[in-house]
């Protein structure tokens, strides 16, 4: 598996516990005396087969099939259960079901090969069919799948074409440059399953899922638990643990006390918590960049935030700075935003309106407006200590211009509910995080006039128009000021204030291994969970 780039990487290793602060003892290799008439043998950790990995999730899932998955614990769920076809990064291309990927010479052709011998988890095997099955389902616009606009160019949809069983040919109505990247982030569904379903978000059989990753679906008890259990047809190799367990733990508290117990085996933490968890000597903590921005997003159902000037006077109320060191310490944990796009998504750029703090400037833009009263309610998940410190400092800062904001700390499901519904008016602004990835076309669905992912209810037809040119620029240089240019028009309508771009931080217990093979990763914690196991 390939290298990765890591802030700090502390692995539980045969001989030596490495940390990330120095403020742990490493373990003393233990060496034979060979003084004495008796010799006695070093004893160190041994990897072991099987056990239980059991990791927190702040609510039940939502729709277990990849088609429809967009948040973290449903994301995280499925990438256990469904492999990609393969995963293209900063470091290159790394193939799942997927042996190959060939472009033709003029970019409109690309020829699929999957591996052979690769089964579902009901023991069906998985083949071209259900590649094509899967891509017609995205493409199909009553199934509402929530990757359809990267396998849409210009209107027209990308068209697949089975050579033989393990062979597809996909054919695009024009060229486009991000169609290779996002046809790797592709989880087939099992065609022998679904084909019959009118409505795939909607199906009973999302509820027992059959896929084709290193873990498979035994039960769910809803608000207590998901567990997978090891496929042992696994096209790369029975997985080194028995079984996952998603525990259902809303109270971030409670899920650190569980951690710190033993009754739980990994979690992310916040800044808040690394002193307490660097101190225990059966955690390991580590840290690495998730792509990740955390931001505040304006839900334009509210009259008064379709006015632009309120927009921008409330990010100039915001001090930035003050947020990053309040809620994460210091930039060593997260780094200042300024654009929609995060630093290692391709043509990222900082050359946009920064909105730095300015009092005045925000309190003339509210009296042009006839806003100089304004009340704000602004919603986040509860459970979230950074969200929380993020509206706790907001408010003090945004009451200094005149701006009233209420806060509504929601639980997990009913805040996504409402927040993904463009027309809810329960509230007016939320915080939010995204990973979209390395290609900028990913960012398209948040911001394009009437996609159903555009729940800022945002429209600008110029801007709808700059992404489809995105899509089909081959020059490298004109794609590069096509991106940049809509980051620049995205800050200055601002619909979406960037606050951070956070380090993710998971404390795991010691007596877990494989932590580089699994690749820490965003969202998921670990991509490929079938390669950690447990020492002993």
């Amino acid at each position: 598996m390939k290298n990765k780039k890591w802030l700090v990487l502390l692995l539980a290793l045969v001989m030596v516990v490495s940390t990330a602060c120095g403020n742990k003892t490493p373990i003393e290799e233990q060496t034979t005396d060979t003084s004495k008439d008796t010799a006695q043998e070093s004893v160190a950790p041994q990897k072991v087969d099987g056990g239980i990995l059991i990791l927190p999730i702040g609510s039940d899932p939502n729709v277990m099939n990849p088609l429809y998955a967009g948040d973290r614990v449903t994301m995280t769920i499925n990438n256990a259960i469904f492999s990609p076809l393969y995963v293209v990064d900063e470091q290159g291309t790394e193939f799942y079901l997927a042996e190959s990927i060939t472009p033709s010479e003029d970019y409109l052709t690309y020829t699929l090969k999957l591996k052979s011998g690769i089964k579902w988890h009901d023991g069906e095997d998985l083949n071209a069919d259900d590649v094509i099955f899967t891509l017609n389902s995205i493409t199909d616009e009553k199934q509402n799948a929530n990757s359809r606009g990267s396998f849409v160019i210009n209107g027209k949809p990308v068209e697949a074409k089975k050579i033989d069983d393990l062979t597809v040919e996909f054919v695009l109505p024009e060229i486009s440059v991000p169609f290779m990247g996002s046809l790797g982030g592709l989880r087939p569904i099992p065609q022998h399953i679904f084909e019959a379903e009118a409505d795939l978000q909607k199906s009973p059989k999302n509820l027992e899922p059959i896929g084709s990753g290193p873990f498979k679906f035994k039960e769910m008890k809803s608000g207590e638990k998901v567990e997978l259990v090891r496929f042992d047809e696994y096209f790369d190799g029975k997985a080194n643990l028995e079984s996952v367990v998603f525990r259902v733990i809303a109270d971030p508290n409670a899920a650190n006390t569980a951690l710190l117990n033993g009754e739980l085996s990994a979690r992310y933490i916040t800044t808040a918590d690394l002193d307490k968890f660097n101190s225990e000597e059966n955690i390991n903590v580590v840290t690495y960049k998730e792509g990740m921005l955390n931001n505040m997003v304006f839900k334009l159902s509210n009259k008064d935030l379709q006015n632009e000037d309120i927009r921008k006077a409330i990010a100039y109320g915001i001090n930035r700075a003050e947020l990053v060191t309040g809620v994460y310490k210091s930039e060593e944990y997260a780094e200042q935003a300024y654009s929609v796009f995060v630093p290692s998504t391709q043509f990222h750029t900082n050359e946009v309106e920064k909105y730095e703090y300015n009092v005045e400037k925000a309190k003339e833009l509210l009296k042009g407006a006839g806003a100089e009263n304004l009340k704000l309610r602004l919603a986040y998940i509860n459970s979230s200590k950074e969200n929380e410190g993020f509206g706790l400092i907001m408010q003090q800062q945004l009451k200094e211009i005149g701006v009233e904001l209420e806060l509504i700390p929601m639980e997990r499901g009913a805040f996504y509910d409402k927040l993904l519904d463009a027309s809810s008016t329960d509230f007016d602004l939320a915080f939010n995080g995204y990973v979209m990835g390395v290609e900028p076309n990913g960012y398209k669905p948040l911001f394009r006039t009437g996609d159903f992912n555009n729940f800022m209810a945002y429209e600008n037809q110029e801007l709808d128009a700059k992404w489809e040119a995105g899509v089909v620029e081959t020059d490298e240089a004109k794609r590069a000021e096509i991106y940049e240019s809509i980051q620049k028009q995205l800050m200055d309508d601002m619909v979406v204030y960037p606050i951070a771009y956070p380090n993710s931080i998971v404390a795991i217990s010691s007596e877990f291994g494989g932590i580089e093979e699994a690749t820490p990763a965003p969202i998921f914690m670990f991509r490929d969970l079938s390669k950690l196991y447990i020492m002993k």
